[in-house]
């Protein structure tokens, strides 16, 4: 009975503490808009950040947004702060007709269900040294 419950244990903690992946979401945009209207990305996203010519007759409509992450770390009673400045875009690419012909992206979507190999192979490995160890008991 207690190598069961040491089994369901392990196993509960594996599937709870797997590290989720993330995927760049550009081949997501680009299925969805290539082909779709200046109107219609307006529409759906407002006005852009920035229009930029792409140098053919067409537009680059770019929308980005900026943030700064703080990351804090101490070591040995000193804290260190550091700073990250950051950039989420979207740049749509349009024809002098208006209508889009590539996406470019560097925002990143989860991908569904799927899980980091590494992260719970590693997971999976304390697991059961933890289990191990409750054993050789």
């Amino acid at each position: 009975m207690k190598y069961y419950i040491l089994l369901f244990v392990t196993l509960l903690c594996v599937m709870s503490c797997s590290t989720p992946r993330y995927i760049s979401s550009a081949s997501a945009f680009k299925s969805e808009w290539i082909g779709r209207s200046h109107a219609e990305i307006i529409q759906r996203f407002g006005a852009p950040s920035r229009e930029v010519s792409n140098g053919a007759d067409g537009l680059i409509l770019v929308y980005e947004s900026f943030y700064t992450t703080h990351k804090t770390e101490e070591f040995m009673g000193d804290y260190t702060t550091t700073s990250r400045e950051c950039r989420d875009f979207k740049e749509f690419y349009l024809r002098a007709n208006g209508i889009c012909y590539d996406v470019r992206t560097n925002e990143t979507i989860r991908d569904g269900n799927k899980f980091s190999v590494a992260g719970t192979i590693g997971l999976a490995s304390g697991c059961l040294l933890v289990t191990a160890l409750i054993l050789s008991r």
